[in-house]
Formats: structure tokens, sequence, C-alpha cells
């Protein structure tokens, strides 16, 4: 039964992502942080899944990659996975465990949060022209993606900057996450010794679910206009920043 619940999440979730280019990911993460008691597999499988749903969406929206963000993003994106590295070989040692999975971080979540409101609704307007350092955006990613497993809302509003389309946002955002979830693989296997193999019966009906509904999405994408996109697109990023805060309080004065 909770395969079956998995699947269809994963199904659903990822045709979300499709149309918003992002919600999908983080949506996922919660249901299977209630199915698998493990918090640190939660986030190894999910980083599996949403790489195969980021890389197909890269895919069916491949003519509207743009090169010039993915060559600035990349190399600020592998920094941050070896700085995350780094980070995890200290709190080890810190903590004196074995393995990082004995390890609990979750204070990062409601930063994120916090973060998004305010590039959202508390800075100063800039031209829409101006673009981001997409350096800076990798580094970001790449230094939080192992601590938080789902960063697409965490870069997600540096797309609403400059001219982009909706599929430009959808295709190169998917690129970018699918980077940071293909990095931080090798650092699930070795800091916290997880076998991706064992776990090859849950995954594959789930990498399935995800391509799937990647591509149904995709035939509803072309329904929604710009305008639209962008609203649907800010709306489910307030909701989801609104939501990370809020869960971070009920856990502090509620359990």
């Amino acid at each position: 039964m909770d395969t079956l619940t998995l699947i269809l999440a994963a199904f659903i979730t990822s045709s979300i992502s499709a149309v918003l280019g992002m919600g999908g990911g983080i949506i996922l993460l919660g249901i299977m942080a209630i199915i698998i008691p493990e918090g640190y597999a939660v986030v190894a499988l999910h980083g599996i899944i949403q790489l195969v749903s980021n890389f197909t969406r890269s895919y069916v929206f491949h003519q509207h990659i743009n090169k010039d963000i993915i060559r600035q993003y990349l190399p600020g994106a592998v920094l941050g996975l070896i700085l995350s590295a780094l980070i995890i070989l200290i709190l080890i040692t810190l903590f004196q465990v074995e393995s990082a999975k004995e390890i609990k971080i979750d204070f990062l979540k409601p930063l994120i949060g916090i973060f998004i409101l305010w590039f959202l609704f508390g800075r100063r307007p800039q031209p829409k022209d101006d673009y981001p350092n997409f350096f800076g955006v990798g580094l970001v990613s790449g230094l939080t993606t192992v601590f938080i497993g789902a960063t697409g809302p965490l870069i997600a509003p540096f797309f609403l900057k400059g001219k982009l389309t909706k599929e430009t946002i959808i295709a190169n955002k998917a690129i970018c996450q699918a980077i940071s979830h293909a990095g931080k693989i090798p650092l699930f296997i070795i800091f916290f010794q997880f076998n991706y193999f064992s776990e090859i019966e849950v995954l594959f009906p789930l990498v399935i679910a995800v391509f799937i509904g990647t591509n149904f999405g995709k035939q509803i994408l072309g329904f929604i206009s710009e305008k639209v996109f962008r609203l649907l697109f800010r709306g489910a990023l307030t909701f989801i920043a609104i939501k990370l805060i809020v869960d971070q309080l009920i856990i502090i004065f509620f359990n």
C-alpha cells in the first residue's frame, strides 16, 4: 500500500512540477517523510527520484535550455557540493559519530522560507533584464541540497528575474536541479553509507511514474498563458515558504 501511495504521489507531483516548474519535489518530500521513518533515507531516495524528474523535464523542454545559465551554474554547484562534503566531515568529527545519518539538521528549512518571502515581497524591485549570477545560485544549491533535500524553492525566485518564458524557466531550473541531485548521490553513498541498490524495487516504479507524470504535465502547460504561469509560480513559492516556516514552528511549540 505504501509503495502504491508513493507511485501515485510521484506521478502527481512530477506533473505539478512540469506545469509550475517547481512544487512537486517538496510535496513528494513531505509525503515520503510520512511513509519512510529515517530522515536521511527520505532525502537519499528523494534525490534519485528528483534527478529523474528534473532530467526528464529538462529533456522534454530541451529546446528552451539556456547554455549561459548552465555554464554559470555548474561550477558553482560543484564548489557547493565540495563545501557540503567538508561540512559533513566536520559534523561527523564534532558529534563523534560513525556516519552522517546519525546527524539531524532541520534549521535550514524555515530560513529558506524566510528568504523566499523576502525575495518575493521584501526586497527592492530590480529591472527584469537584470539576470542573477547563476554561479552564486549553483553554489547555494550545491551547499544545501544534501541537508534539505528539495532546493527548488530556494533557487526558484532567481528564475523570475529576466525575460524568461515559462518553458525557459522550467527547462533551466530543471537542469540546474538535476545537476545538484546528481552531485549529492555520491555523498549519500560515502558519508551516509546509503545502499541505493537495496532500494531498487521501490525506486524503479517511482522513476517510471515521474517520467510519465512529467510528460503529462507538459501537455497541460500548453494551455497556460505566461501571465497565469508567473502568478501560479509566485503563488506556489509563497505557499511553500509559509509551510516551511509553519512546520518548524509546530515542531518547536507542539513537539
